[in-house]
């Protein structure tokens, strides 16, 4: 039976170097993601899989800045995300 777009990436997350808990919570976000949002994380995952460290980082510290109200905390983590993202 074929694996969908949400297997595969947990698939991936499992392999990764986070921790139980990081997994199951980037699992918890990824389950709520429609199909058609996810299929560009996998195809990046698949390229390069130590962008699950950077994504999982990245949405963390927006989780973060969330909660706290931080707008400050915000911009640093959208600044941190477009850099990473220009290095692609």
């Amino acid at each position: 039976m074929e694996k969908n777009t949400f297997q595969k990436i947990h698939e991936i997350l499992e392999k990764s170097s986070l921790d139980h808990e990081e997994i199951r919570d980037f699992t918890e976000l990824f389950a709520n993601t429609k199909e058609g949002a996810l299929k560009p994380v996998l195809r990046l995952l698949e390229k390069d899989a130590s962008w699950v460290e950077r994504l999982y980082k990245n949405y963390k510290m927006k989780e973060d800045a969330l909660v706290t109200g931080s707008m400050e905390a915000w911009h640093d983590a959208i600044q941190k995300e477009k850099e990473e993202l220009e290095k692609i």
